[in-house]
């Protein structure tokens, strides 16, 4: 028995610096996951559109440098590793969209001895399957070895993120729906935060200005108001709507909008051959009144504008704030739904 003993502390002290310690934790690190949620980078690598169950895991890691010397943990050489059973993988790199605040570089750096420090690491994984994260750190004196640590990532726990990739494109057909359109669409109470009778007035300013320029000067804005709620169900008849969420992270998210909607840009000439048939039919050149008689012709022009569709997808960018979605004011493109679905613009 005795002799049996010696072999395997023998055998132990071979294997010192290749064995894998569990838990996390040995003599140089411990380590723990604080949180992971699933991304789309805004690229093509996002989420898998054909089976919809894989996608990229950003991975929050707390280390702690349990230590008395300084030590460095890279996933540049192969300090951190990925594992799917028996298959090694490496953690992804160039995850870059400086809209999303995805960094360029994959986190590497000393961590002093007693310190902490906190790392993001992108990971390809199948939802609701398992696998571990290891982590074997070196310290500059090349001669003291360490352990590799293993960190178990059980996907199951961030479902929730998984499911929730969707919720910008959801919010912002709500948001386009409540808007612009006059339609009820129960995923704005869910998924939109947003001044709503501000963005409604704002949209109706932009009718008002557009129909004016075109109408006359002298129309009175609540004559041409009169008007906005023709406008706004025929959109809602009429416009058709497909956005697709192609960027999520870090409470942002990009939108891809395709649509296709009501062109005003030929409301000049039609408005123009009504005050034209007035003059022509009454012998009166009187402006004013040959545009009160196009105005009161307008619901008809509206009715019969056009259709179009957008000839490239819109990226609208939104912004999470308080777990809801609302498009994010602060973008040059920002103001592009107004001008679609407000002055009737398509791009």
């Amino acid at each position: 028995m005795l002799f049996m003993a010696l072999l395997l502390s023998l055998a132990a002290c071979s294997g010192s610096g290749e064995k894998a310690e569990a838990d996390g934790k040995s003599d140089v690190i411990e380590a723990d996951i604080e949180g992971a949620s699933y991304i789309l980078p805004g690229k093509e690598d996002g989420v898998s559109e054909g089976d919809k169950k894989s996608g990229i895991l950003e991975v929050n890691l707390k280390i702690k440098n349990v230590s008395k010397s300084s030590i460095t943990l890279s996933a540049f050489d192969g300090g951190v590793k990925f594992y799917d059973g028996d298959e090694q993988l490496k953690p992804k790199d160039h995850i870059v969209n400086s809209t999303l605040d995805l960094t360029p570089d994959i986190p590497s750096g000393d961590i002093g001895p007693g310190k902490v420090q906190k790392m993001i690491f992108f990971f390809d994984v199948e939802k609701d399957k398992e696998y571990k994260i290891g982590l074997k750190p070196s310290f500059n004196d090349s001669s003291k070895k360490t352990n590799e640590v293993l960190l178990n990532l059980d996907t199951k726990k961030y479902a929730d993120s998984f499911n929730a990739l969707k919720d910008p494109e959801k919010a912002l057909i709500a948001y386009i729906d409540t808007i612009y359109l006059d339609k009820d669409n129960a995923d704005y109470e869910k998924y939109v935060t947003a001044d709503k009778a501000a963005l409604q007035e704002e949209a109706q300013k932009a009718f008002r200005h557009e129909v004016k320029d075109v109408v006359g000067d002298t129309i009175s804005d609540i004559e041409i108001d009169k008007h906005y709620p023709t406008f706004k169900s025929i959109l809602s008849q009429k416009a058709k709507l497909k956005a697709t969420t192609s960027g999520f992270a870090n409470g942002k998210a990009i939108v891809k909008l395709d649509y296709s909607s009501v062109s005003l840009e030929n409301l000049y000439d039609k408005v123009y051959k009504y005050k034209r048939d007035y003059r022509d039919k009454t012998g009166n050149y009187d402006f004013d009144k040959s545009d009160q008689y196009a105005l009161s012709k307008l619901d008809l022009v509206l009715n019969s504008l056009e259709i179009d569709s957008n000839k490239n997808p819109v990226d609208v960018k939104m912004v999470q704030k308080d777990g809801k979605w609302t498009v994010d004011r602060t973008d040059d493109f920002s103001d592009s739904l107004v001008r679609t679905f407000a002055k009737g613009y398509i791009y």
